[in-house]
């Protein structure tokens, strides 16, 4: 697991075709990640993903920093468990957006993944005054 909450493998995706192989096709935890968040960032009350302070240094070497707050983990079932840290905005109404969050993410990840979900866990991290 590296720093970030992300694993460094990847994920090996199968056609859902069933036709036969060429090769195959691996997608990094990062992308997934990147999905999970960019699909958090568009619920409503949502006004940022949460990093960490340790992580600012990667400003400096200006690597991508939006997928910072999501953690990949592969289940021993082959399903992903995903936690995802927000920065939400003063006002906004919780069990309503966390479910959102849930429900969002794990739609991006099964139709640009296939990948089954075990679980989407939002966790409010900061909340931010406008």
């Amino acid at each position: 697991m590296s720093s970030d909450g992300t694993e460094t493998g990847n994920l090996r995706l199968d056609d859902p075709r069933g036709d036969e192989r060429l090769g195959t096709t691996r997608v990094a935890n990062e992308v997934v990640a990147w999905i999970a968040a960019l699909a958090a960032l568009e619920v409503p009350g949502v006004a940022a993903m949460y990093q960490a302070s340790g992580q600012q240094f990667d400003r400096i070497l200006r690597r991508p920093v939006s997928h910072r707050g999501v953690r990949v983990e592969l289940q021993p079932d082959d399903s992903l468990k995903l936690d995802l840290h927000v920065v939400i905005a003063a006002g906004a109404e919780v069990p309503r957006m966390g479910a959102e969050v849930q429900r969002r993410v794990a739609e991006e990840i099964d139709k640009m993944l296939g990948l089954p979900i075990a679980e989407v866990n939002v966790y409010i991290s900061e909340v931010v005054f406008a």
